[in-house]
């Protein structure tokens, strides 16, 4: 009886959820830490490529070059899509206020610490052992909550997901789906700075 009096005695739910929350939030930012490598198999090769903690990729559109306040960014080089910069040193300034949020990712190189810089830019190519239905590719799609970029032909399929490390984590798993032949990231490659 006393156990069930117990059982009885009101919990604050807002401390639970805070103490949920906090957990979550913690574990979120353990859980997104950049892998120091990363790991897959493309063309039957397997293919490793270690990070650089020197340098970040930043994702610039057409309309933030364009922009009139961002003329000068023309005179940097940038170009439209991933650019290579120092961590935490924004490309283009003023990302809030304009409205457009900063895509920033980490970068890779085929050496630790020498060679060409590897940016994943969040595309996964997929290739299956027979052809697939467009009602196939789209429940995988949502299984693995990624979107069909282009369907190059029945067999031949790229996805969208996050970039970095996170699209090599989706394309490994894509793997182990019975009807895939191979999944791996598309890399951007950028040249080795000097």
């Amino acid at each position: 009886m006393k156990t069930i009096q117990f059982l009885m005695i009101p919990f604050p739910p807002f401390r639970f959820l805070i103490y949920i929350s906090g957990f979550l939030f913690v574990f979120s930012l353990l859980a997104k830490e950049p892998p120091n490598q990363i790991t897959y198999t493309e063309g039957g090769v397997q293919k490793t490529f270690y990070r650089n903690p020197n340098l970040e990729a930043e994702f610039i559109s057409l309309n933030q070059i364009n922009s009139s306040q961002n003329k000068s960014y023309a005179n940097q080089k940038l170009k439209v899509g991933w650019n290579i910069r120092k961590p935490g040193k924004a490309l283009v300034a003023n990302q809030t206020k304009s409205g457009n949020e900063t895509k920033v990712t980490e970068v890779y190189n085929t050496g630790q610490g020498y060679g060409p810089n590897i940016v994943l830019p969040g595309m996964i190519v997929v290739s299956f052992r027979t052809d697939q239905s467009k009602e196939f590719i789209s429940e995988l799609a949502k299984r693995y909550k990624i979107q069909i970029f282009h369907t190059f032909n029945p067999r031949l399929v790229s996805f969208q997901t996050e970039p970095g490390y996170l699209s090599v984590e989706k394309a490994n798993e894509l793997v182990n789906e019975p009807s895939v032949a191979e999944a791996y990231p598309e890399t951007a490659v950028e040249k080795v700075l000097k």
